[in-house]
């Protein structure tokens, strides 16, 4: 199935190029994500948007087709942000199995850091799952972390199948991700046990 059915473009309707223009679609962003915070995803319509960056309703319409369209622009902007983390500490990552839990402990706590400081960042995690438009996002940006991961996997394994070694590391990519979003959906369990448990599973994964 193609993750392109249905799909929302994160491309702006007219590009911005001067800075006031840059500046509107900033402040039109800034707007929906303190909406996010405040009243998550069922606060989030085009008229609270442009109240809230004190502006008027064609400028929304200038950039953004809907609300989805900006939900994809900022879905993308975190999954850049996460996905940045990762391919630095790919840069960085050890070749022996036994030092890969370490490393993706430390990868996994940044990624959450990371996520909690994006604004709205929850809420967008959130959105690239549950509304069907959104989802290529989410699944592209998988795709593409797991094919790098899947290169730097094997440089240190060449004896594995590159197909297998693919399925292992997106495999492993969306346990990281499974993690990160259940530890800022609630405080029930205990953050350094959940991290330090899924950076085993995720060994098993890889090298198991």
């Amino acid at each position: 199935m193609s993750t392109k059915k249905n799909a929302v473009s994160e491309k702006p309707v007219v590009e911005p190029r001067q800075s006031r223009s840059k500046a509107t679609y900033r402040s039109l962003l800034a707007a929906a994500q303190k909406i996010l915070v405040e009243e998550g995803l069922e606060g989030l319509n085009s008229n609270a948007i442009v109240e809230q960056a004190g502006l008027t309703a064609p400028a929304f319409y200038r950039y953004f087709e809907d609300k989805h369209a900006m939900l994809a622009a900022l879905g993308r902007n975190l999954m850049n942000a996460q996905n940045a983390v990762l391919e630095t500490a790919l840069a960085d990552v050890a070749e022996l199995p036994g030092a890969l839990v370490d490393q993706t402990r430390a990868l996994l706590w940044r990624t959450l850091k990371v996520t909690e400081a994006f604004e709205g960042g929850y809420a967008l995690m959130v959105s690239l799952r549950a509304i069907p438009a959104l989802r290529s996002i989410r699944l592209e940006s998988h795709s593409h972390v797991a094919q790098i991961m899947a290169e730097r996997y094997l440089e240190a394994n060449p004896h594995i199948p590159r197909d297998e070694a693919y399925d292992r590391c997106r495999l492993a990519n969306e346990i990281g991700y499974a993690c990160v979003e259940m530890l800022l959906e609630t405080d029930e369990c205990d953050r350094a046990r959940v991290v330090d448990r899924t950076a085993k599973a995720i060994d098993a994964v890889l090298f198991g």
